[in-house]
């Protein structure tokens, strides 16, 4: 029983974290250059 407590337990987390992972690669590829690189572009720019 405990065996499958946690299993199931381990299952959860491990899903919780792969689905994130997919989240932060989607939201990551959705940016463009200049919005990602914009703070580096703005100070490159004040040299």
């Amino acid at each position: 029983m405990r065996r499958l407590v946690f299993a199931i337990a381990l299952l959860a987390v491990a899903s919780a974290g792969i689905s994130a992972s997919f989240a932060a690669v989607h939201h990551a590829k959705s940016l463009t250059f200049a919005e990602r690189f914009a703070p580096a572009l703005e100070l490159m720019a004040k040299r």
